[in-house]
């Protein structure tokens, strides 16, 4: 017997996708029959056009845009556009804005504002891509449960694939920077899950982030909402209710486990934040197989 097995891991370069998220609105797909000037208009949120059968020309911001089966324009909020339609082409139209990771930040832009129209136009062939906007439109189509989850699942894997193929010099840079910016929020928390067990100081775990306790505080707060000690103590309360609930350990195992003084100071805790004891988070405790039998 022989078995084959491929591994693929996930890259070590670290995509920005935490920071920023594209939500999806509409899209349709236009087919022409005959010739039509599409009034020129400005655009409020972003558009994805994808050619499946050109060629498309339009105008945007004043210059003459061409694009054969297979390119992909990214129109920006604010933008200027015109479609110049002509019979027998085809093509897709997907609209979505951005938003921040999390409630109340702002998005960060794609472009810069001062970007010029040809460099909105993506570097490579999408025509695989169109899988996408057919299963956008099935889960449309079909209204199930899920289904406005799915759509912006679907949404997110196709805008990093348009992102790549974006020219550089045409993002803004806080959009070039969030490669970085993702890095060092997930460094800093892999040294905070990494000490989940104990009760490290700021200055010890400023250390092995190699930074200053200041600077560790400061991303901190502005990476996660809290300060160096809260946020342990939020990391630590997330692995309790995991312990709790699917690993069947008692709240005196999770206490010990996790670094906190005692059982009452690890409950009164834990109460605090999540409204109820953890004995109320903890999994049944499922018969064995000779306490269920009837005899």
């Amino acid at each position: 017997m022989r078995v084959n097995k491929q591994r693929f891991r996930r890259p070590q370069a670290v995509d920005p996708g935490t920071r920023i998220r594209p939500v999806f609105e509409d899209f349709h797909l236009l087919r022409m029959e005959g010739d039509y000037e599409y009034p020129r208009h400005q655009h409020t949120n972003y558009e994805v056009i994808l050619v499946d059968r050109g060629p498309y020309r339009s105008e945007l911001n004043g210059e003459q845009l061409t694009l054969v089966d297979g390119q992909v324009l990214v129109i920006k909020p604010g933008d200027w556009h015109q479609d110049h339609l002509r019979d027998g082409q085809r093509h897709y139209v997907l609209h979505f804005r951005l938003v921040g990771a999390t409630a109340g930040e702002p998005p960060t832009p794609l472009f810069r504002s001062d970007v010029s129209p040809a460099a909105q136009l993506c570097q490579g062939d999408y025509s695989r891509d169109a899988f996408f906007m057919r299963e956008l439109r099935r889960e449309a189509e079909e209204e199930a449960r899920h289904s406005p989850a799915i759509q912006d699942s679907l949404l997110e894997a196709l805008f990093w694939r348009i992102a790549r193929g974006l020219p550089n010099s045409a993002l803004s840079e806080a959009f070039r920077r969030l490669p970085q910016v993702e890095a060092q929020r997930e460094m800093i928390a892999a040294v905070f899950h990494r000490h989940l067990h104990g009760n490290p100081t700021v200055v010890e775990l400023a250390a092995k982030a190699r930074m200053s306790p200041r600077h560790l505080t400061t991303l901190c707060r502005a990476m996660f909402g809290e300060g160096p000690a809260r946020f342990l103590l939020q990391l630590k309360l997330q692995r309790a209710e995991a312990m709790l609930r699917y690993r069947s350990q008692s709240v005196k195992e999770v206490s010990e486990a996790l670094g906190f003084a005692n059982p009452y100071h690890f409950s009164r805790v834990f109460k605090r934040v999540y409204g109820r004891p953890p004995s109320q988070r903890q999994a049944p405790v499922r018969p064995s197989p000779r306490s269920s039998s009837p005899n």
